[in-house]
């Protein structure tokens, strides 16, 4: 039977998010990321991040047999009265890759920006999702850049997808 499902994170998630993420930068990015640039990316503690993202934002987990091994979390918001949205997370382990889980949120999240009334959606993609996001649309917004995560550099590609 499968036991695998997407829903909306709720409070007790936090730790099940921030494992599934750790999981997927060490395990997955590493391959196109390199040991230096995971050094502090996946490496970072759980803090209160989640749980105040679960609260305001939508975050949505993929449970496999009661564990999380996956997320997604766009942010909608409003900026000088125009509705945009953010995707700041879409992160696999190992153990669903290639499932489509990752089609999955991405539809949902596209859903829910396009719902609010955003003209698009931006993010920055790491290099393992970059030809990801190409498929769904996204162009390249702007050279590819180095942004500090956990006090050492990773690459990331700025991207949007207009509505």
């Amino acid at each position: 039977m499968n036991t695998t499902q997407i829903r909306l994170a709720i409070p007790g998630d936090e730790a099940g998010i921030h494992d599934a993420h750790m999981r997927s930068i060490r395990e997955i990015c590493v391959k196109d990321h390199g040991p230096n640039e995971i050094r502090g990316w996946g490496f970072r503690e759980l803090g209160s991040r989640w749980v105040n993202t679960i609260q305001k934002e939508d975050v949505w987990v993929v449970e496999d047999q009661k564990v999380i091994r996956g997320l997604g979390y766009i942010r909608i918001f409003e900026q000088d009265g125009i509705n945009k949205a953010y995707l700041h997370a879409l992160y696999l382990t190992p153990e669903i890759i290639g499932k489509k889980f990752a089609h999955q949120l991405m539809v949902l999240m596209l859903d829910k920006a396009k719902k609010s009334g955003a003209s698009g959606v931006d993010l920055e993609s790491t290099i393992t999702a970059h030809n990801f996001y190409k498929r769904y649309g996204f162009l390249d917004t702007g050279s590819v850049k180095q942004v500090d995560i956990g006090g050492y550099p990773v690459t990331a590609y700025p991207m949007r997808l207009q509505f």
